[in-house]
């Protein structure tokens, strides 16, 4: 395996970083997910709209501070960006719990194109420059919920409206060296803590995959588990299934052949147990236990023990020295077709039902399956949202 080389120099090192940030895919689950488990989405929530309402007015106010008939579009234009802000503070407060992805894109789209309009139209260059200074707050927004690429575009359109700005400021006759310090100024306002908090984020997010994944294996781990399950179901509402493995006497792969030929015994059944159900997520929740969890369609008909034995059989026959695997199946009810905000108590009811029906498979003398109960969630609905 060929060794990780660490640039030498506090500014190679800086660009690698950068570059490891820019190549991660941003993950739109991940801030959602953390606000919620930390109960922070509320508050979020009132920032988030209370803030668009207040850029919203700002240009209704200007063009009631003015002699309005004048300019009778401007007018009209201030009352649709009122209009639009408000149906989109509308969607922010209902939505659970939080927009999709596509739609929050939408919102980023709509709030660059208003706030570059407020700027524009404002009735002095000056003042136009100043206006800027607004898109901080959408640029916080997409820092937090749409990473470096979308972060890019965004900054973007902040910059070329602050340079259509300035060189209108010019040309009214404004020394240009004026103009060059108020722009830079804005231009740091609005961009300085938001890439500092880019790159942390970049930098959590990476971290944060790591740490969704098993070391020695690359499957996921319990962690990344949680993250499966939470994603959105099909809309007749999803079925878990699980099936827990555990390999039978694997202590003693370890005294006979060290831990190293063990540690690649579970390399390679972890790799066979991906390519048995490439379409399934499959995680190592122990040092000889293996979960594969799988999303049904409810309704949809499946042959659990037929896909147990597959994952039994393929067990065997995927290392040397030879393994054999006792298994365990659960499954839940149809679950709502939501997210699941708080994947735990599903999670483990799951696990422990497939681990009783994995123990009860050992007892019978290992190298076999047992189906065991079906997991009822309509229970804890209300975690459901």
């Amino acid at each position: 395996m060929p060794v990780r080389r660490t640039p030498a120099t506090p500014i190679a090192r800086a660009r690698a970083e950068s570059v490891r940030i820019w190549k991660t895919a941003h993950r739109y689950d991940m801030f959602t997910d953390y606000l919620v488990d930390r109960g922070l989405m509320r508050s979020t929530r009132v920032a988030v709209v209370v803030t668009l309402l207040v850029l919203g007015m700002q240009p209704l106010l200007f063009r009631l501070g003015e002699n309005a008939s004048s300019e009778p579009h401007l007018m009209v234009m201030a009352i649709v960006v009122i209009v639009v802000d408000t149906g989109w503070a509308v969607l922010l407060w209902r939505a659970e719990p939080w927009l999709d992805v596509q739609l929050s894109l939408c919102f980023v789209t709509t709030s660059c194109i208003f706030l570059g309009e407020a700027a524009l139209t404002m009735p002095g260059p000056l003042l136009g420059l100043m206006a800027c200074s607004s898109y901080a707050a959408i640029l916080g927004y997409v820092v937090f919920f749409h990473g470096s690429r979308v972060f890019a575009l965004a900054m973007t359109s902040a910059a070329t409206v602050v340079m259509i700005i300035s060189v209108r400021e010019i040309t009214d006759g404004t020394p240009p060296i004026q103009v060059i310090a108020i722009a830079t100024a804005v231009l740091a306002v609005i961009s300085t803590v938001p890439i500092m908090t880019l790159l942390l984020m970049g930098i959590l997010t990476v971290d944060a995959e790591a740490s969704e994944f098993d070391s020695l294996t690359g499957t996921l781990n319990r962690r990344g588990l949680h993250r499966e399950i939470r994603r959105p179901g099909s809309k007749g509402g999803t079925i878990f299934v699980v099936y827990l493995l555990d390999l039978d006497g694997f202590k003693s792969v370890n005294d006979a052949h060290g831990h190293q030929t063990g540690d690649a015994v579970l390399v390679a059944v972890s790799k066979a147990l991906g390519e048995a159900i490439p379409d399934a997520s499959l995680a190592r929740v122990g040092g000889e236990e293996f979960v594969v969890m799988e999303r049904r369609v409810a309704g949809e008909s499946v042959n659990l023990a037929h896909r147990a034995e597959l994952l039994r059989t393929v067990v065997r026959t995927s290392s040397q020295p030879a393994v054999t695997a006792s298994v365990g199946i659960s499954l839940s009810v149809p679950v709502p077709s939501r997210l699941v905000t708080d994947p735990t108590l599903l999670l483990n009811r799951l696990i422990a039902s497939a681990d009783e029906a994995m123990y009860t498979a050992k007892k019978a003398g290992g190298d076999r399956t047992h189906i065991g109960d079906v997991v009822d969630v309509t229970d804890v609905g209300e975690r459901f949202s």
